[in-house]
């Protein structure tokens, strides 16, 4: 698969340590209709953190999408190859200027079939969990042309950082030229009214086992799903800003982490 090997390419060449031994970690899972499992495929690695070296922050995004229905193909640049290049630009920052904590660098398979990439990880990785100290998911940064605002929502940061810095984290949503929205909204109509948001990707997994996080999106927007959702399509100005914006956001949280 392209995606893959790009991604593994790009890891390699950033000299991003391979977690436990590899980059590639494979899962199986079963898909409705078909008799044979299907064999997916995390991408994953490890930047140590200068203090903290086993102590770690998730940065997660799924590479992964609808692929070829009805004789369309599905590009799904929004969803999610958005997310999937900026958490390789944030990999690349992060090497040349590690933060106190570890970080590890994970690309999701199967987030389109109920997050079984994510779900995988965890499965694999039950030693790891007390140690994971926040969970940072990307999916769906630069939206279509029309899409204006990154919105974002979080669980449980009052657990890894004070109240006083979970303020100060809040009001550092404040740019010149771009705006943070916390929340997603609820647009009669839309599709949005029904999603439940703490659930709506990878992010989810780790909610579900109590691990802190913070969920980036520009929620759904008119080429959601669709064969539309292509390069010229989506709002590059937006995926650079949403990307700047997580990473400085990353850099902040991880001064305040005890």
């Amino acid at each position: 698969m392209r995606a893959q090997q790009y991604i593994r390419g790009n890891l390699n060449d950033m000299a991003v340590t391979p977690f436990k031994g590899s980059y590639q970690h494979a899962f199986t899972f079963n898909r409705s209709f078909q008799k044979t499992p299907v064999v997916g495929q995390n991408l994953i690695g490890v930047i140590k953190g200068v203090e903290y070296e086993n102590s770690y922050i998730v940065l997660s995004a799924h590479f992964d999408h609808l692929g070829e229905k009805g004789g369309h193909i599905y590009n799904g640049a929004d969803d999610n190859a958005s997310g999937t290049a900026a958490l390789l630009s944030i990999a690349y920052e992060l090497v040349k200027t590690p933060l106190k904590h570890s970080v590890i660098i994970l690309f999701t398979d199967g987030e389109e079939s109920d997050l079984k990439g994510a779900k995988a990880f965890i499965h694999q990785n039950p030693d790891l969990l007390p140690h994971i100290k926040l969970n940072i998911n990307m999916d769906m940064l630069a939206g279509s042309k029309s899409s204006n605002y990154l919105h974002y929502i979080s669980n449980g940061l009052d657990k890894i950082i004070s109240e006083q810095s979970v303020d100060s984290y809040k009001q550092n949503y404040v740019y010149s030229d771009f705006k943070i929205i916390k929340g997603f909204g609820k647009r009669s109509g839309s599709i949005q009214r029904q999603v439940n948001w703490n659930q709506a990707s990878d992010h989810g997994v780790f909610y579900n086992k109590r691990i802190p996080f913070i969920y980036y999106g520009v929620g759904t927007h008119k080429n959601y799903h669709t064969k539309n959702d292509t390069y010229q399509n989506s709002n590059h100005a937006l995926l650079v800003k949403s990307t700047n914006a997580i990473y400085q956001q990353l850099r902040f949280i991880d001064k305040m982490i005890d």
